[in-house]
């Protein structure tokens, strides 16, 4: 898996409002205001997780032991890319889509090899995807002012400079046809699948059933926000794997959080197209 993970809904193009906002405004008045946001989408969460539908999943030791080596394998990702120089190319996406599908298959394999179905573990049958997918598009809605909220505070503390991740830098330098379809197609297809699949699916679903809830939360968020190794994104992408996690919760479908991550990203790319000076500058 490599560092580009994309959730590009969280840039620099987030924060642009804050970054002009009136400077006279106290850093601990922005404070003050993210931490009362944060406690009504708490209060929120916790109202919606008295509704939740989410049963413990039949995981087994070999889930376990898949689990454990990717997460592993994560980590040292991350460690290794902390000083290293990434760079972006066509062919990096293309292998980098190769990989997703490739742990995808991965994963469905050590669910299929102990004769259980991935679509009734994941509730993925297509008569639940209309229903789970209004509630991801609607949840999006209601919480996506938190997720700007915490770009703005990282933006007030860090400054204004460019940070943006790579792979948007990349689609605003490639115009043509070829390498922006490449991009939409990771960012709003396949990146949404396959780490719903991997994060809230996999690693939730086994932290979950052997370690509750919360671990299951903190863990597979960490883990989330971390592999894009991405510093000025950590608190915003933390914050939406949160709120995916609970929208899995309430939904016990991953159609729903599946939905809300295309429809995350694909805010971003319309943005992108349609302000791209704003957002570069």
């Amino acid at each position: 898996m490599h560092p580009f993970l994309i959730a590009v809904g969280v840039t620099n193009s987030a924060t642009d409002a804050s970054s002009t906002a009136d400077p006279t405004f106290p850093l601990w008045v922005i404070a003050v205001g993210f931490a009362l946001l944060l406690s009504f989408y708490g209060w929120l969460g916790a109202r919606s997780s008295s509704h939740a539908v989410l049963t413990a999943q039949p995981f087994g030791i070999p889930d376990i032991f898949c689990a454990s080596v990717l997460a592993l394998w994560m980590i040292s990702v991350i460690a290794q890319s902390l000083n290293a120089h990434e760079s972006i190319s066509l062919k990096a996406i293309i292998a980098n889509s190769l990989f997703y599908i490739c742990l995808i298959m991965g994963i469905f394999g050590v669910i299929g090899f102990q004769g259980k179905s991935v679509i009734s573990i994941f509730q993925l049958q297509p008569s639940r995807f209309p229903k789970a997918a209004g509630w991801g598009l609607l949840w999006l809605l209601i919480t996506y002012p938190l997720i700007l909220g915490a770009q703005g505070l990282v933006q007030r503390i860090f400054g204004s400079a460019d940070d943006s991740q790579l792979i948007v830098k990349y689609f605003l330098e490639h115009p043509d046809l070829r390498h922006r379809a490449s991009v939409i197609f990771m960012a709003v297809i396949l990146a949404p699948v396959a780490e719903e699949v991997i994060f809230r699916g996999y690693f939730y679903g086994v932290i979950r059933k052997y370690g509750g809830r919360i671990p299951a939360i903190t863990i597979s968020s960490l883990l989330f926000a971390a592999i894009h190794v991405h510093l000025p994104s950590l608190l915003g992408l933390g914050i939406l794997a949160v709120i995916l996690c609970l929208l899995y919760e309430r939904t016990g479908s991953l159609w729903a959080s599946i939905t809300m991550h295309a429809a995350f990203n694909a805010s971003t790319i319309v943005a992108l197209i349609l302000w791209p000076e704003a957002i570069s500058r």
